[in-house]
């Protein structure tokens, strides 16, 4: 599974490090790579991991995934 991520409302490193810490938490997640200036990410894993459970990860933050997809 290889999913990529558009994430708005990230504005600093800090912002980059805090988002990849909740993706790679997901259950199935092996691996995150975000990059703030380019406002997206990459999961990757061995497990299929659903859109819902991305989007809970980070409820209750201030970033906003706008758009998933496989990659």
């Amino acid at each position: 599974m290889q999913k990529k991520l558009t994430i708005e409302g990230m504005t600093c490193d800090g912002c980059a490090n805090s988002v990849q810490k909740h993706l790679q938490a997901i259950d199935g997640v092996e691996k995150a790579t975000v990059n703030r200036e380019t406002k997206s990410a990459v999961i990757k894993g061995q497990n299929e991991v659903s859109d819902n459970e991305i989007h809970d990860s980070l409820d209750g933050l201030k970033y906003n995934v706008v758009d998933i997809k496989d990659a």
